[in-house]
């Protein structure tokens, strides 16, 4: 078994997200209502670098990543979740384990949803 060292240090120091997964908030009995529903309330984040590489590979995709941040690892976040910054609400296009760092860290890609545009549902 291969012992990993940590090669970077992460300080998360650039701001404070929130993570949001997306179901059925309606009362028990009543239809079915989509709305978003805290996970994580004060997460540290780092910002990063989105680089030509996965820039283009998301333009690919048709996902426009506009945000790319760095989060202490939870392994609970998934692309069907959502992240606020600052109070502008992304959607998480990519989760990356990062394993080398100290301590262990996610990447999020996030594409950043229209001021307009609320999910159905979403308060």
């Amino acid at each position: 078994m291969k012992i990993r060292t940590p090669t970077e240090f992460q300080t998360f120091n650039d701001g404070i997200c929130r993570i949001f997964s997306v179901e059925n908030i309606a009362a028990s009995g009543d239809l079915p209502k989509e709305g978003r529903k805290e996970k994580f309330g004060r997460v540290p984040y780092e910002r990063r670098t989105v680089g030509c590489q996965r820039f283009y590979a998301a333009k690919q995709a048709a996902v426009k990543v506009e945000e790319l941040i760095r989060i202490p690892q939870t392994g609970k976040i998934s692309t069907q979740d959502l992240c606020m910054i600052e109070g502008r609400l992304y959607r998480i296009r990519q989760v990356q384990q990062i394993m080398d760092t100290m301590p262990e860290a996610t990447d999020l890609s996030l594409e950043r949803l229209e001021e307009e545009y609320e999910p159905k549902g979403i308060s």
